[in-house]
């Protein structure tokens, strides 16, 4: 199983999985046209031809935007939680449900969020997925969902600090940092620090907000915060709008950090003795 998110953010989101080349794959938001999401494919060498089905997790048009057009020109088959597809036709799923998608297998996960959102558990039957990318607090619940998951594709929205001092209006900052808002930074990595016991390889921190965060501070607050804790082999990225990521393969090992030095007989053989690593 493989995945890359397309696209993040306000613009536009979009994560595509698959579970091998030979089959289709599945499509989790279309919120940009059918066009572009065509082109953002093509960087991966696939195309909408690939696409099988668009599980949708919000209602926004940053989600919703190119449904119509896949379902008018491709016939995708789109699967919805209640509150979310029905404008668009969608097959409603109820929450904790799993459908079966070809060699994958789905559930959709309630979120707070200030509308019907949902994260999303994809497994192929070895390996999971988790995906919230609309949430204002991580429960217990949801870290239940994504708890297992090998790849977590997580809102990282603001720098809190970047938040309070920036220039949108106090209601909109409030709205933004509350239980039914979006994550911050330091929300996401704790998230992930209680994932990382799990399983957990790849970390990709989405839907960054352009105005109060950056790739480089999200990542940087989701690593430190992990390094820390003796979880620095989780490899960690920021998605961006319009710049797919690299393909990420699920359950790909990770590799340890092995601290070297270089002394007496191993100097002589020319081998590197470890003096100690972080698991």
């Amino acid at each position: 199983m493989r995945l890359s998110v397309l696209s993040s953010g306000s613009s536009g989101n979009a994560t595509y999985i698959e579970c091998g080349s030979g089959e289709p794959g599945v499509l989790v938001d279309a919120g940009l046209s059918a066009r572009r999401l065509g082109r953002l494919l093509g960087t991966l060498g696939r195309g909408l031809g690939n696409v099988g089905t668009v599980l949708l997790t919000h209602g926004h048009g940053d989600h919703t935007s190119g449904v119509r057009s896949l379902v008018r020109h491709r016939g995708v088959e789109v699967l919805a939680a209640p509150g979310v597809g029905e404008p668009f036709g969608a097959r409603v799923v109820s929450p904790g449900e799993r459908v079966r998608l070809g060699r994958l297998e789905a559930a959709f996960f309630e979120v707070p969020h200030d509308a019907p959102t949902y994260g999303l558990q994809v497994s192929d039957g070895e390996r999971a997925v988790a995906l919230a990318t609309d949430l204002g607090e991580v429960r217990e619940g949801t870290v239940d969902w994504m708890s297992g998951a090998e790849a977590l594709v997580l809102e990282a929205n603001h720098d809190s600090d970047w938040l309070w001092s920036g220039p949108y209006s106090r209601d909109l900052k409030r709205r933004v940092s509350s239980a039914n808002g979006h994550l911050s930074n330091r929300q996401a990595a704790e998230a992930a620090l209680a994932l990382a016991p799990y399983g957990l390889k790849d970390l990709v921190l989405a839907h960054l907000s352009k105005t109060n965060n950056s790739p480089a501070r999200a990542c940087g607050t989701a690593r430190g915060l992990l390094r820390q804790a003796g979880h620095g082999g989780v490899r960690v990225r920021a998605a961006i709008a319009g710049h797919p990521t690299p393909w990420i393969e699920v359950g790909e090992p990770v590799e340890s950090e092995v601290y070297v030095y270089r002394y007496g007989g191993g100097q002589r053989s020319g081998r590197a003795q470890p003096l100690f690593e972080v698991e």
